[in-house]
């Protein structure tokens, strides 16, 4: 009996709605694309060197990766959409000029800047699996800031009144990790070079993406091996920048696109698997690109723990989210999301009980995908093309992003904590090279150490990494190491519209 049991979550990093996904839908003032219309989105450069104000008009880009990292923080986001009590989504262009006073107009434009659709689409397999697939039109960021807030709420349903990077923020919130544990839900979380789950405290434990991959994999064992619900994560360019793919304006956008294509194919080559899973493709925010959709208000999560000056009541800016599975109809949803809806969903699909993601998981008006599932799996596309286009060579020497620089203080925290003293103070102790390269190696070989010393002081049940809900609990292997292959237990059949379930025929 078919039934939805793996729910498989794909994060990118920093994109707007509008860049990647607008050129594919027609426009609405609340939603929508910018296909099709004659008088496409403007910004105004109002920065001191534009006199008088230069205009910039939403336009097609050819650029595949972007030196000048635009900024994303809160005070920068809201600049770029304006009062968040009443956004006008007119500050992009001058916020990033103000940031970069030497860029020029070309550069400038790039706040502008989409991926369009046909013969020089830099992002074909996305668009693909949108046009063949879920595209969610409405889905936000949870809150107007960089990367690590909007990734804890993922986790955490809340970032604790957090809105930056900060090495100070004292993440200890319940993740969902504890809260799937509880309900004996397998769970499994995958990183390629390392993970953003560093900021949680305690940090869940996490295992190599090709784990994954080799879950996935039919001739490696039944669907029911892999977990029932997934985080995946790209490559975030902490050792090698060559090597990202997390798309990041800093690194390739078509290396992004290939990571994508790649995970979709491992899951669509294993019908078993196939045929039971949902694939979310997210982005944690927008990166400080233009979205022509204001923020809408939002749930606030909590009693912050701090006072950020912001009050939590407004989501962020709009960003691209795909649902692909054979359980969803082609098309667009336009319901309005955040990170915190595949928190919401979980706890519906898995009836998860005996425990609490904060106000906004638990609130009526946080929207989920339940009642758009169908009754039975449809017919879906096929695998993706295995070309592979020649990448832009990136430096592994140019300077880190602010994204990959947190990772690594992160990391650097981390190695503290390993409780093998000989370890420890041969990874806090080694002699500092200034250059990117070797501070990226140094910071990934720390983030493993930790992760191997904390599988040895912490065992977690089988759960954690293979997907063997049911199993006996045993201590966990090293990060590096294959998961076990033990068989999870089947969780309910979707609900389907009308609020009952079915269990249909294969």
């Amino acid at each position: 009996m078919a039934s939805l049991d793996h729910i498989i979550v794909l994060m990118m990093e920093n994109h707007s709605f509008d860049r990647m996904l607008g050129a594919l839908l027609p426009y609405r003032a609340d939603g929508g694309g910018i296909k099709g219309m004659a008088d496409k989105p403007w910004n105004d450069d109002t920065s001191p060197k534009a006199i008088p104000p230069i205009r910039h008009v939403m336009a097609p880009t050819p650029t595949r990766l972007i030196q000048q990292d635009p900024m994303h923080d809160l005070a920068d986001v809201l600049k770029q959409i304006g009062d968040y009590k009443d956004p006008t989504n007119l500050g992009y262009v001058t916020n990033y000029a103000t940031t970069y006073p030497n860029t020029n107009r070309k550069q400038r434009q790039e706040m502008m800047g989409y991926y369009d659709d046909g013969d020089n689409d830099l992002v074909p397999y996305l668009h693909t699996l949108a046009k063949q697939y879920t595209i969610c039109d409405r889905w936000f960021s949870s809150l107007p800031g960089p990367t690590f807030p909007n990734r804890v709420f993922m986790h955490t349903g809340t970032s604790l009144g957090y809105t930056d990077n900060s090495l100070a923020n004292e993440w200890v919130q319940t993740s969902i990790y504890t809260f799937l544990d509880l309900n004996q839900v397998s769970w499994g979380i995958y990183y390629s070079d390392m993970s953003s789950t560093v900021v949680l405290q305690p940090m869940p434990l996490a295992v190599p993406m090709s784990q994954f991959l080799d879950l996935a994999n039919p001739a490696n064992g039944p669907a029911a091996n892999v977990p029932q619900y997934c985080f995946l994560e790209p490559n975030y360019g902490v050792y090698s920048q060559a090597s990202e793919n997390d798309q990041h304006p800093m690194s390739d956008v078509v290396a992004g696109d290939l990571f994508i294509r790649d995970v979709y194919n491992a899951i669509r080559a294993n019908k078993e698997l196939w045929q039971s899973s949902l694939l979310v493709i997210v982005y944690d925010e927008h990166g400080g690109f233009y979205d022509h959709v204001p923020p809408p208000p939002t749930v606030a999560p909590d009693a912050p723990n701090i006072d950020s000056g912001f009050n939590f009541e407004t989501l962020g800016v709009r960003v691209p989210a795909v649902l692909v599975s054979p359980w969803l109809d082609q098309g667009v949803i336009s319901d309005t999301f955040d990170h915190t809806s595949v928190l919401k969903f979980l706890i519906e699909q898995f009836g998860l009980t005996n425990g609490y993601l904060g106000n906004r998981v638990a609130d009526a008006t946080t929207n989920t995908f339940t009642k758009h599932l169908l009754n039975s799996p449809r017919t879906t596309y096929g695998l993706l093309p295995t070309t592979r286009p020649d990448l832009i060579t990136v430096s592994d020497d140019q300077p880190k992003s602010d994204f990959q620089k947190a990772l690594m203080e992160r990391s650097h925290h981390l190695a503290t904590q390993i409780s093998d003293a000989t370890v420890r103070n041969s990874l806090t102790a080694r002699p500092i090279d200034p250059s990117p390269r070797a501070q990226g190696r140094l910071a990934v070989e720390q983030f493993e150490a930790f992760l191997t010393d904390r599988a040895k002081q912490r065992p977690v049940s089988t759960a954690a990494i293979a997907g063997a809900a049911a199993a006996k609990p045993r201590k966990a292997k090293p990060p590096k190491a294959k998961p076990p292959k033990t068989k999870a237990r089947k969780t309910k059949a979707p609900k389907a519209k009308g609020g009952k379930k079915s269990r249909p025929k294969k």
